[in-house]
């Protein structure tokens, strides 16, 4: 963004547009009443319409914006209007700028001394994965509410109200959750749970398989908790060994999944005897994360949160898709 009293950009774009000196030029222009969409700069001249985001670097964010912007004026009432979607940045990486173009957005470069302003007025900042520690907290809160306000968001999950605002128009942006008179709500599970599985493939925590020589696996889970209480050893089963006791659906009876801290994989590994071949399988994962301080007992087994199975199970992708719904159906009720 820069300032309207700075107008050597806004000379050059118009020079590098074609546009007449007598255009209708506005700055930080809100699109509609209904939406908190705000862009850098509209340049109307005869019947083209130019909205224009201005950045010192080209990025997909940015070109994101872009195509969000011509979704939201696709069903305006201007159709006799021609529109142009038009990003114009000091820095433009070739491969930046190809993906730019395959979107039907234009790029224009500005001189390399252009005083351009970074601040935060973009309504969707960047911020970390919608499956990171904080946004998963607010993902969460947005499943077991049917309607509530961003504040009441951050209020709920203690995450501050910047970061919860910001994690809630990202989802806007990706159709995932819809805003209706200042009260949002999750609108597309479907899409949520298969951003997950592209964020955070559970698989690529996986540390290593032993085999613990009984017939069942629900009797091997409670069997390894309480192995790991008598060693002191944090522990917590995760993905379809906790989707499946907490939803009595879909249970793996020939395998058992579990967190270990990551202090103790090893020492924890070297306890099984590396002959036993028969039984049931241990998958043992490595946490990214605080898996521990939130679980809980259920059947003799302890099992990570609920909020954890969830995440764990949507980076499963479709192989767990069906268990994951299930969890979903059930969450308000654990």
């Amino acid at each position: 963004m820069i300032n309207s009293e700075d107008n050597s950009i806004l000379v050059h774009i118009k020079h590098e547009l074609g546009i007449r000196d007598n255009a209708s030029i506005s700055w930080g222009v809100q699109i509609s009443e209904e939406l908190p969409f705000r862009v850098d700069l509209v340049i109307e001249d005869d019947s083209k319409k130019y909205f224009i985001e201005i950045s010192s670097r080209l990025t997909i964010d940015k070109i994101g914006r872009q195509l969000v912007l011509k979704n939201i004026l696709r069903n305006t009432n201007s159709r006799n209007r021609s529109f142009e979607f038009i990003v114009a940045s000091k820095l433009i990486s070739p491969e930046t700028e190809k993906i730019a173009h395959s979107c039907d957005i234009r790029i224009i470069a500005l001189p390399y001394r252009s005083n351009v302003h970074e601040n935060e007025k973009s309504d969707v900042r960047r911020i970390e994965k919608i499956s990171s520690a904080k946004s998963w907290k607010i993902v969460i809160a947005l499943l077991t509410e049917n309607e509530c306000s961003i504040r009441h968001i951050a209020l709920k999950t203690n995450v501050s109200y910047a970061w919860t605002h910001a994690t809630v128009k990202s989802l806007i942006a990706k159709g995932i959750v819809v805003e209706v008179n200042n009260y949002v709500k999750l609108q597309d599970i479907p899409k949520l749970l298969n951003g997950i599985a592209w964020e955070r493939p559970f698989e690529k925590l996986y540390y290593n398989e032993v085999v613990l020589p009984e017939n069942d696996a629900l009797s091997a889970a409670r069997t390894i908790t309480r192995m790991c209480e008598w060693q002191d050893i944090k522990c917590g089963f995760t993905s379809f060994t906790a989707g499946g006791i907490y939803t009595k659906y879909g249970f793996r009876h020939d395998t058992a999944y579990v967190y270990i801290s990551r202090d103790n994989l090893d020492p924890f590994l070297k306890s099984f005897d590396a002959s036993d071949t028969h039984g049931i399988k241990i998958r043992v994962y490595k946490p990214d994360r605080d898996v521990f301080s939130d679980t809980r007992i259920a059947e003799g087994i302890r099992l990570v949160s609920p909020a954890q199975a969830l995440l764990d199970l949507a980076g499963l992708g479709y192989s767990g898709r069906d268990l994951t719904l299930k969890l979903v159906e059930n969450y308000a009720r654990l």
